[in-house]
């Protein structure tokens, strides 16, 4: 089991160190005598049971781990605007954080969320079936469980293409574990050919779902007992798990009280009695154990909760007996946890902190670590290591002597990156070289303390990642990651420039230069990947450490070569008096206060739109939503974008805009968008143009309030394949001609999808132009809807506007500009 009691009281564990409780201690040792190990298999972050991983790791004590394919980089984001890569680190992070608070385990594939997909089939072959089959096969053989179970069927009833492929592979990684002809280079790796017991489906009846797939006849398990020793139950802390998917908007009502689980057995004998018949969970699983499970028993009995150090010695001797045995994956498991219930016991405070945030590769870090036994014990030879450099406390340490190592030391590490972000990814899969990663939930620490030492004659090595720590005079303490950066970082005020054709424009975007270390006099030129030089500055003066400098490159349409999108990959070219290198990256930072701070550097690209793009009107009242970058895209038309509260939405101060356009889910964000309907109506009937983008329609995400004139509603129905062919079910509606003329061209080049959650209506007043159809499916025609009333209109558009912008998508634009080009301006 893992602490959580701090966590319960803080929420936040990375702003202090949590500190370890009595009852936690005793509930630990009631751990290191069950052997037992369960695995469960889903697709997302969120998907899986928290009321299932909280009952085995907590109550029951097992060695619980949860496998998610994806790390949820293809979903929505409710509280900002990270969609792809940076959505999937701040959804590990909250994966991790739940798993803080349930006690369970996570692990990874290298699965790439792509986004909602309608088959098994679909997902696999994206994915690369055999890779990410081989990524199961390698965690189930590296844990070796006696229980697999499943979230989801590996048929439609599982409601995601990602959900029933998780189950499939599964039923396939179940028997491939076991066959050695299966990945047997796996086998060169330290791990064996494993077969679980059994593969159970957890079946569901999710709330406001009409998909029900349980029954009285499946096996069935009562949970959510009280936990005397942690003062909740199994479903409260699985309620608090659940809620850390934040950015999912899955905030999560306590349960109070017995739950019922069903199950269904996909592989393997089916359970009669307990999930686990068959499987033995005491020590007499290994040959020879008779007396490590006497002593652990006695260690328990005599277990004194004012004085948990009192059981140190006997543990110390239960760690000897146990590296006696032979070597196995539960005997180094197990000695895993006996090494760190001695180290918490004896109350052993450990820390290796930074003032800095950020270091310049081949900059100097200044470092301090602190050690301080705070119980009557006595350490012996403290030795200490960061990276090249190293210390020694000789002699006895001893009760509350605090060791402080302060020092500072140059840093040449390579780039802090997570590491399925260290290579160019494919498809539908993150490119991983070192086999031993796979699995792996977080990113590897930029730099840590290594330290060596004995307590009570036994000699102990641990290891601890160093953080920055700061003082928030409200916060307290707060530690953080920190991160190895290259000499400088830059970023563009504008990734996207649009110069459509036959404008004569001249536009530019800012070259925003951070210079991470300090940079001598010398010059930089901005080059592009054909090394072409884009600007030439000198630096007299050179940089500064965390100096900021802006440069402009600027772009004539009329110089420009090719047309629709032009694509260019930018660097920094220095030459200086201490030396000449190429820096190319961009620095990006993911900071919220339930998660710790994530870094993460991207290449520099600038794409440039050479198309036929017109638009009509000049100003913009905007609504914001859950998060998206279209106001960006907005200003890149030409237009002025003003922010709208929600006392600016009267028909007096609307009727000076051209369009009014809301974020992406402002229905199911701002509860005010309810009263400000009548104006918002008024706003249309005398001329406006009302544009909302997608909302979600589920229980989790209800609408806030009505959006349209008519009776409307959003379905569920999407459009999973971004190359689905358009059809203009009523080609001559304004929105195809005017100002620009749509044609199938302009449906070129999306990405991850077409549309999402679709509009709905019978009322005679709505129209519905566009249609796609996903392979094998009806025509879907909820993509855009546009109802005229009195001199205006409004429209609701399903369409991924906030992924195809962004990602500079020519017809996108001009597809976006005739739905804001009001038919009433000028």
């Amino acid at each position: 089991m893992k602490k959580i009691f701090l966590y319960l009281l803080a929420c936040s564990s990375f702003s202090s160190f949590a500190q370890q409780t009595n009852a936690q201690l005793y509930e630990d040792l009631q751990s290191i005598q069950v052997l037992g190990t369960v695995l469960h298999v889903a697709a997302h972050p969120d998907d899986e049971s928290t009321h299932m991983l909280t009952w085995f790791a907590q109550e029951q004590h097992w060695e619980a781990n949860y496998f998610s394919c994806t790390r949820g980089d293809g979903g929505q984001n409710l509280i900002g605007d990270e969609q792809g890569v940076p959505l999937g680190l701040l959804r590990t992070q909250e994966l991790l954080a739940a798993r803080k608070i349930d006690g369970a385990h996570q692990y990874f594939s290298q699965a790439l969320d792509f986004g909602f997909s309608k088959s098994t089939d679909e997902a696999l072959s994206t994915w690369n079936h055999e890779l990410i089959l081989s990524n199961l096969v390698w965690v189930i053989r590296k844990l070796q469980p006696d229980i697999i179970f499943t979230r989801f069927p590996p048929d439609a009833r599982a409601g995601h293409g990602h959900h029933s492929a998780s189950a499939a592979l599964a039923i396939e990684a179940y028997t491939a574990a076991a066959d050695p002809k299966r990945f047997p280079e796996q086998l060169s790796r330290g791990v064996q050919t494993w077969q679980a017991k059994r593969l159970l489906w957890n079946t569901f009846r999710f709330p406001g779902s009409a998909n029900n797939t349980i029954n009285e006849n499946q096996f069935k398990i009562q949970i959510g007992n009280y936990l005397p020793a942690l003062g909740v139950s199994t479903g409260e802390l699985a309620a608090l798990s659940r809620s850390q998917h934040k950015c999912q908007g899955f905030g999560f009502a306590a349960d109070r009280g017995l739950s019922t689980e069903y199950f269904e057995t996909l592989a393997g004998e089916a359970p009669k009695q307990q999930l686990w018949d068959g499987v033995s969970t005491s020590w007499s699983r290994i040959t020879g154990s008779e007396s490590v499970e006497a002593q652990l028993k006695d260690i328990i009995q005599s277990y004194q909760w004012e004085k948990p150090y009192a059981s140190v010695k006997a543990m110390i001797a239960l760690k000897k007996s146990i590296e006696a045995l032979p070597k196995s994956t539960y005997q180094q498991k197990k000695l895993v946890q006996v090494n760190n219930w001695i180290l918490k016991a004896a109350a052993l405070y450990v820390s290796g902190t930074t003032q800095q945030s950020t270091i310049a590769t081949g900059d100097t870090m200044n470092f301090k670590t602190e050690i301080i036994l705070r119980s009557p014990l006595t350490l012996e030879n403290v030795q200490v290591k960061v990276l090249q450099k190293d210390t020694t406390f000789a002699g006895k340490i001893n009760s509350s002597r605090k060791l402080i190592w302060s020092s500072k030391i140059p840093v040449n590490q390579a780039y802090t990156q997570p590491y399925w972000l260290q290579k160019a990814r494919n498809s539908g899969n993150f490119v991983v070289e070192d086999p031993m990663k796979i699995g792996q939930a977080d990113v590897d620490p930029a730099v840590t303390v290594q330290l060596s030492f004995q307590l009570e004659g036994e000699t102990f090595r641990l290891e601890k990642s160093i953080q920055q720590m700061f003082v928030d005079p409200v916060k307290g303490e707060i530690y953080q990651p920190i991160a190895i950066t290259p000499k400088s970082v830059f970023s563009l005020s504008s990734n996207v420039l649009l110069l459509p054709i036959g404008s004569k424009a001249n536009k530019s975007t800012l070259v925003n230069i951070t210079a991470m270390s300090t940079i001598s006099p010398g010059s930089v030129q901005i080059k592009n990947e054909l090394g072409e030089t884009l600007a030439n500055i000198s630096l007299e003066k050179g940089l500064k450490k965390g100096e900021k400098r802006s440069f402009d490159i600027s772009f004539q349409e009329s110089s420009l070569k090719g047309t629709g999108k032009i694509h260019h990959q930018l660097s920094l070219a220095y030459s200086t008096e201490k030396g000449n290198w190429i820096d190319s990256l961009e620095l990006h930072t993911i900071e919220y206060a339930h998660i710790p701070t994530q870094r993460y550097f991207t290449g520099v690209g600038l794409d440039i739109i050479h198309s036929p793009i017109l638009s009509k009107g000049k100003r913009i009242g905007y609504i914001r939503g859950a998060g998206d970058k279209v106001p960006e895209a907005l200003s890149q038309m030409g237009y002025q974008v003003d922010f709208l509260k929600e006392s600016d939405l009267k028909f007096e101060s609307l009727k000076k805009y051209d369009a009014v356009v809301t974020g992406v889910r402002a229905y199911n964000t701002e509860d005010y968008l309810g009263n400000a309907h009548p104006e918002l109506m008024k706003y249309i009937e005398n001329g406006g143009n009302y544009v909302v983008q997608y909302n979600t329609a589920s229980f989790l995400g209800p609408m806030k309030s009505q959006m349209a004139p008519y009776p409307f509603q959003v379905g569920r129905s999407r459009i999973t394949r971004e190359n689905a062919q358009p059809e203009f079910l009523l080609a001559n509606h304004a929105v195809f001609n005017q100002p620009n003329k749509i044609s199938v061209d302009d449906f070129q080049g999306w990405v991850q999808e077409r549309s999402i959650y679709l509009g709905e209506s019978n009322d005679p007043h709505v129209e519905f132009p566009l249609g796609f159809t996903d392979p094998g499916e009806k025509l879907e025609k909820g993509n855009i809807a546009i109802a005229k009333y009195g001199k205006g209109r409004f429209i609701y558009t399903g369409l991924v506007f906030f992924r195809e912008l962004p990602a500079g998508i020519p017809g996108a634009y001009r597809l976006f500009a005739n739905l804001i080009s009001n038919p009433n301006s000028k």
